[in-house]
């Protein structure tokens, strides 16, 4: 789903608020979870979707140059049982 996509969706649902104020509620959101995911061990809670898991390991590189600290980021989403469930109910999952 597009951020288009999720503006129309929504304006259809609640039809007394302006496409505009909903644009506007989501960039505040996108911008509160960017300050979020950008702290340390940064963490979003999706409500009964998952976590949003931004993880950083740190990584010493040795070469030709001479030794560096590099950084290697990990986004993870780690799904709700019940996202887990509707996503296979859907017939969107594949079957292990």
């Amino acid at each position: 789903m597009t951020h288009r996509q999720l503006v129309r969706e929504i304006a259809r649902r609640l039809p007394r608020l302006k496409r505009r104020d909903i644009a506007e509620v989501l960039a505040v959101q996108h911008e509160l979870w960017l300050a979020a995911l950008a702290q340390p061990e940064g963490i979003i809670t999706l409500g009964d979707l998952g976590k949003l898991v931004v993880e950083v390991q740190q990584m010493q590189a040795a070469g030709v140059v001479g030794r560096r600290q590099l950084k290697r980021l990990y986004l993870r989403f780690r799904p709700t049982a019940r996202l887990k469930r509707a996503i296979l109910e859907m017939g969107n999952g594949h079957a292990e």
